[in-house]
């Protein structure tokens, strides 16, 4: 039957999406796993990684167990355990007790729950470990501990409990509502558009996941997903207008992709137009599937995070396109919206190169007009990023390296290894030297690296900080100086920036040379401060892969995370920043914050600050 043509072609479709997928399988696979977290599709991979993973930690993973209700392992409790009166005993216990303005017996629960997470043992903390930051972030996030301090800290503001309680649960409302339509519920678009660019296109960015944002319409397609989820939920109480509804707003994620700026209603009418004799197709379509989903549901997600999720959603995408297709063909209105030809196909070579002419002049022109470094100043620009000459010299040559950037990301989609954002018929291209103006390929002056020091060391002291007080409900000047700055964060960003220069253009390497720098230095600083002072201000003994209670494996994934997150976003942004300012004004500033801080160093260096909490305590089981 014709209406069958794309049940029919499954086989071939089903082929192209293995190809896709194996293609593209670490950013696809990573998108599924997103998505998993965020549960809005795919929640057996969520279950896979919350119970496979974390639900075996917590039981030792080696013992026996044997399925009980809803997948639980028999004869084990929920890891939220059971309250006394019966109650359930999790954090949403504890946020619902809070709403309701009780705080103390929220702080309650909240601790009673720290004491089984510790009577559990070693394992039932994250990653196996009782100790380390992450495991301390995460542990108070599952007691409700965070929510009970910042209860606290509304209730020194407020001096009302019941007032406590409408802050919180106006704030959990918004914060509820805004992260699911702005974040959640469109994410489902961003993926889809991933998943086009994929199976057309041999180089896809993790940052065309931003494409909504570069065309300025994230926010509308976040209103059309919303209204598809809102109708697809109130058809859902009629039970088979839901089931049929599902099919019929299949495509709208896919049409929110291509066009974002398509209005909610009309997205939605589109998409019904479209599947309008494809529902029954496209459910013998999900049938051919159920291989997957099974074996999905009998490795508790697992496959699904590695494989199964990846493939189907490739799957799914070339019965769209099929489906998009005959719609255009068959001329069914409102397929005019429909536009992005790109998306789905390769633009010819000739198009290419006049789209893209100007790059060829370009790459001639910047090497005419390239101001070529020397002695010194090449040496320090190459190797350390340092910048020793004037401010509009360092402009010109910031602006050439982010052309050159520019350049080399235009040739892929000249060569028709990536998707052509310039024809994209919603995006506006700026010219390639206005897009050199920001990039992070730059030096940095002396005055921007002391003041990225300072901003950086400021940083640090409020996490730790802020840290300890989320822990012990304590404030607690945690540096080793009286002032609000400890050091090794800023030594750390600077040096990272200085040191790891060489290896920008590479991700990866950047990321691990970026732990190296971060390990090196941290262990250098403690050996000092032990040294000098017979005392520690912060300790990893107990924790994962640690040496000498100096360094952690768990501290150096975060720092490499941390630090690759300033060389491409932070510190190119505090650099622009403070190039504006005029520089008779930033001397002062820097001249200023210097004396400031050398003081409290030089007081420092005799008088370190021995406060209790700040202070190692070698008998205590915490880390800081």
């Amino acid at each position: 039957m014709e209406k069958d043509l794309i049940f029919s072609q499954r086989k071939e479709l089903k082929k192209r999406s293995r190809q896709v997928v194996r293609s593209h399988y670490f950013l696809l696979v990573f998108l599924m796993i997103v998505m998993a977290f965020f549960g809005n599709e795919f929640r057996m991979a969520k279950e896979g990684l919350s119970r496979k993973t974390f639900l075996e930690i917590r039981q030792g993973g080696d013992e026996e167990t044997t399925e009980g209700t809803a997948g639980e392992p028999a004869g084990t409790e929920d890891p939220g355990s059971v309250l006394d009166d019966g109650a359930v005993l999790d954090s949403d216990r504890v946020l619902s007790e809070l709403m309701s303005g009780n705080l103390q017996r929220g702080d309650e629960i909240a601790g009673e729950l720290d004491e089984q997470i510790a009577e559990n043992g070693d394992d039932s903390r994250t990653l196996g470990r009782t100790r380390g930051v992450l495991a301390e972030v995460v542990n108070a996030a599952s007691s409700g501990r965070i929510m009970v301090r910042i209860a606290q800290g509304i209730r020194g503001i407020v001096s009302s409990d019941k007032a406590v309680g409408v802050v919180i649960s106006v704030v959990s409302l918004l914060v509820f509502v805004l992260s699911f339509v702005f974040l959640k519920n469109v994410y489902s678009a961003v993926v889809r558009r991933l998943f086009l660019e994929a199976r057309v296109y041999e180089k896809v960015s993790f940052l065309e996941g931003l494409h909504f944002l570069a065309v300025k319409r994230w926010i509308r397609a976040s209103m059309t997903m919303l209204l598809k989820y809102v109708l697809q939920m109130l058809w859902s109480l009629t039970i088979i207008g839901g089931i049929i509804k599902y099919f019929s707003y299949f495509a709208v994620p896919y049409i929110v992709a291509e066009n974002p700026d398509i209005r909610p209603r009309e997205a939605v009418t589109l998409s019904r137009r479209m599947m309008d004799g494809h529902k029954w197709e496209l459910f013998k379509y999900y049938l051919s599937l159920l291989g997957w989903i099974l074996l999905g549901y009998i490795t508790l997600g697992i496959s699904d995070l590695v494989y199964g999720a990846a493939y189907r959603t490739a799957c799914t995408t070339e019965f769209y396109v099929k489906v998009r297709e005959q719609a255009i063909a068959q001329g069914i209105e409102g397929t005019e919206r429909l536009f992005d030809q790109y998306l789905y196909e390769k633009c010819d070579k000739i198009k290419l190169l006049e789209t893209y002419f100007d790059v060829v002049d370009e790459i001639t022109l910047i090497y005419e007009e390239r101001t070529v470094l020397t002695g010194a100043k090449k040496f320090l620009s190459d190797w350390f990023s340092i910048w020793i000459d004037s401010v509009e010299s360092k402009k010109q040559y910031d602006n050439q390296e982010g052309r050159i950037l520019a350049i080399e990301a235009y040739k892929l989609s000249m060569d028709g290894l990536a998707y052509p954002q310039r024809l994209n018929p919603q995006r506006k291209i700026k010219g390639i030297r206005k897009q050199g103006n920001f990039s992070f390929l730059r030096s940095y002056t002396v005055y921007t690296l002391f003041l990225v020091f300072i901003i950086f060391s400021v940083i640090g002291w409020f996490w730790e900080v802020g840290l300890h007080y989320m822990s012990f409900g304590v404030l607690v000047n945690r540096g080793t100086m009286l002032g609000p700055w400890i050091p090794i964060y800023g030594f750390g960003g600077v040096f990272v920036l200085m040191l790891c220069s060489r290896f920008r253009k590479h991700p990866v390497r950047e990321f691990f040379a970026a732990m190296i720098v971060s390990g090196v230095l941290e262990y250098i600083g403690g050996w000092m401060l032990e040294t000098k002072f017979h005392e520690r201000w912060w300790s990893y003994d107990g924790y994962f892969l640690n040496i000498h209670g100096r360094v952690c494996a768990e501290g150096l994934l975060a720092f490499g995370v941390l630090c690759t997150l300033v060389v491409y976003l932070v510190a190119p942004i505090l650099d622009f920043l403070i190039m504006k300012i005029r520089h008779r004004v930033l001397v002062i500033l820097c001249i200023v914050l210097a004396i400031l801080f050398g003081i409290d160093l030089g007081h420092s260096m005799v008088h370190p600050n021995r406060a209790e909490g700040a202070v190692v305590n070698e008998e205590s089981e915490d880390g800081y």
